[in-house]
């Protein structure tokens, strides 16, 4: 019963934690906290999801080790975020072992799409379909507790996806998916993409995010919690409570 409890005012914290960087974000503003997280970015281009995670738009996350096999992402990398961006497959050096994976807090990164796309007319048993393997292999050897993959939408629901959902659970994950549209965040593009997130702790009750943008032309309105369901998640009355 002590368990539950404790379960059940940790959802309550989490659910004011999401709600002061709702309102922070719709503000244009981003939360500051005192701790830095430690940020591997696998797959990483030239930096957009670690610039996503980065100071520069609040967020207090530090990459300490990153791949990607593009020389010229990887010089844009290092001249922007630091010396720390690794050249190579990322396959081969894992396999090498005198390569160390620094610990990390999170493993961020999109593995190359190109196989899930309804472009490649040949992407039934594409090669690069099974990169989320290294990148879990990475996700366990660096101790991380959050994950995040993003991909193409057709990702989700793929032999693949299930996949992955089993392997990071046999890691100790909980693991939630969805579609997510970047105009819904406050991105210019109606581009949707797939978002997997892995954590040690149940990410459900916070994913997917709610919206910070709307379209009122399609009847879209700007969603708020209300406060009595954290006052009934902490009396144990409501789980399994999904945000909008």
């Amino acid at each position: 019963m002590k368990k539950y409890a404790k379960k059940n005012e940790f959802a309550a914290l989490l659910l004011k934690e999401d709600e002061a960087a709702y309102n922070h974000r719709t503000c244009g503003q981003s939360t500051r906290k005192n701790r830095d997280f430690k940020l591997i970015d696998l797959f990483s281009g030239a930096g957009g999801m670690s610039l996503g995670f980065s100071k520069s738009l609040g967020h207090n996350f530090t990459s300490v080790w990153v791949n990607d096999f593009n020389k010229y992402c990887v010089d844009t990398y290092n001249a922007n975020f630091g010396n720390h961006c690794v050249l190579g497959d990322i396959n081969e050096i894992l396999s090498d072992r005198s390569v160390k994976i620094p610990s990390a807090d999170v493993v961020i990164g999109g593995p190359p799409c190109q196989g899930f796309s309804l472009l490649n007319k040949n992407r039934e048993g594409d090669p690069r379909n099974q990169l989320w393997r290294p990148y879990l292999e990475v996700v366990k050897r660096c101790g991380a507790k959050v994950f995040v993959i993003e991909n193409v939408p057709q990702l989700l629901g793929s032999e693949e996806h299930k996949q992955i959902v089993e392997t990071a659970e046999m890691l100790g994950f909980k693991v939630v998916s969805d579609k997510l549209c970047a105009a819904d965040y406050g991105v210019p593009q109606t581009r949707t993409r797939a978002v997997i997130i892995g954590s040690k702790i149940d990410p459900s009750i916070i994913f997917p995010p709610r919206k910070t943008h709307y379209n009122p032309e399609k009847g879209g309105i700007q969603n708020t919690i209300v406060f009595a369901l954290v006052s009934e998640v902490e009396n144990g009355k409501r789980r399994n409570l999904r945000l909008a």
